[in-house]
Parts: C-alpha cells; sequence; structure tokens
C-alpha cells in the first residue's frame, strides 16, 4: 500500500548529512529524502527482527545441531570405510613383501613428513614417482 508522503522537521547532525549525501549512490537512493526512508525501513525491520531472535535463535540452532550430526555420522562412517580398506592394504602388503623394523620406520616417517608437507593430499602417482625416485 502507497501512502502519500508528508513533510516533516527532524534535527540532525551537519556530518550526518554529509555522510547522506556521500552514500547515496552506495543506497541507490534519489534523494536524501529517499535515503532517510530507506535507512528508517532497515531500521525498523532491524527492530522487529530482534524481537523475532528470541524464537528463531533456539530454533536455528536445534536445526545446526541435528545436521551438523548427520554430517558427523557421515563422516564418521565414510572413515570407518577408509580405514577398513586401509587395514585390508596393510595386510595384503604385509604378507606379500618381507620389510624390516628399520625401513618402516623411515617409510613411516617419510611419509608422515609428505602428508604433512601438502596437507594430506598425496596421489597414487605422486608415490609412484616419489618410489622411482623421480
Amino acid at each position: 500500500m502507497s501512502e502519500n508522503k508528508k513533510k516533516y522537521a527532524y534535527w540532525m547532525r551537519p556530518s550526518m548529512v554529509a555522510e547522506i549525501k556521500e552514500m547515496m549512490p552506495e543506497a541507490n537512493a534519489k534523494s536524501k529524502s529517499d535515503f532517510v526512508c530507506k535507512a528508517v525501513d532497515f531500521y525498523i525491520g532491524y527492530l522487529r527482527q530482534q524481537k523475532n531472535i528470541n524464537y528463531l535463535a533456539p530454533v536455528l540452532a536445534r536445526s545446526i545441531k541435528i545436521e551438523v550430526r548427520n554430517v558427523e555420522k557421515n563422516i564418521c562412517e565414510m572413515l570407518f570405510k577408509v580405514a577398513v580398506e586401509q587395514a585390508i592394504n596393510s595386510n595384503l602388503i604385509s604378507a606379500e613383501y618381507d620389510i624390516d623394523s628399520n625401513l618402516l620406520y623411515e617409510l613411516r616417517d617419510s611419509c608422515a613428513r609428505a602428508v604433512a608437507e601438502t596437507n594430506g593430499l598425496i596421489t597414487f602417482e605422486d608415490a609412484y614417482d616419489w618410489q622411482k625416485g623421480e
């Protein structure tokens, strides 16, 4: 519903008027009056939202907690599956190759450094190149 505008007189600091003039293009305002109306609308919306926040905050918090729990559950399930696959790989390699404890220690140390340096972003090709000395 569109109302007719009416003129009112309000006191305002000159520095604030200067800021209004400066920010008019940012607000897409046609005049200082348009700018002030937009600012007042925004502030009224803000104040109304503050009243609603007491209701919305617990609802949002509950929803976020549920979503985080679901994501956590999915990540845990994926990590379990990856751990099982890794255990299978480790057992197959251990059964196939005769690796002494010193070599195993050096390999673990080298891999830990590589993972730390690359933030865990190591491809099979990276490992292949490293093993071949490239």
